[in-house]
């Protein structure tokens, strides 16, 4: 509860200092656009009847990637389109009485962006479909996964090409490798991209 609270803070406070220091003039989203995310992810880990000493915790890393899409203009400062993302982080799982890891190092996001334009930039929420992959502590929790995304952000203009934003994550896999681990896991970012 707390985490999730200091999140939602950190994204206010973002948005807010955003507001107050961008140009007057909002450009248009329309078209392509390739960027970069940095921030921080935090995850719940439950790892079912395989590890009883392990059976749900939490862990977090800094994490950041890579992202690209594509907007449509549908009209009234609508918009819609696909974004792509990919992740690495450095999330590690430790098992105190075998000395095993696990260890989860990225994640892949295709999700259908839906935005409106709101002040100098974009009010926009995510939903999509999500990829990631575990390697470790025998073969239990060891696999890649299938699951979902959804997510809000906020892109503001600071020049005619130039967007930065912040945005909220949260992607839920289930039944990783033998063991049929679940994963929950939140990110927020800082993000830029250039829009052509």
């Amino acid at each position: 509860m707390i985490k999730r609270t200091t999140t939602a803070l950190l994204f206010a406070s973002a948005a807010t200092a955003a507001l107050a220091t961008a140009p007057a003039q909002a450009g248009d989203f329309a078209g392509g656009y390739l960027g970069v995310q940095l921030g921080y992810a935090y995850g719940d880990f439950d790892l079912g009847s395989a590890v009883d000493t392990l059976t749900d915790f939490d862990s977090d890393s800094v994490i950041g990637g890579i992202s690209g899409g594509y907007l449509w203009a549908v009209g009234n400062g609508w918009y819609v389109g696909p974004e792509f993302q990919y992740d690495w982080a450095n999330i590690t799982i430790n098992n105190a009485d075998t000395n095993q890891s696990a260890t989860f190092d990225g994640i892949a996001r295709l999700n259908v962006i839906g935005g409106y334009e709101l002040g100098n930039g974009m009010l926009y929420g995510s939903l999509g479909y999500a990829y990631t992959d575990l390697n470790g502590v025998g073969d239990f929790f060891d696999g890649s996964s299938d699951g979902y995304a959804i997510g809000f952000g906020y892109d503001w203009w600071v020049d005619d090409n130039w967007t930065v934003g912040a945005e909220y994550l949260y992607q839920s896999f289930d039944g990783i490798g033998s063991g049929g681990g679940d994963v929950d896991l939140s990110t927020i970012y800082l993000r830029t991209s250039y829009r052509f």
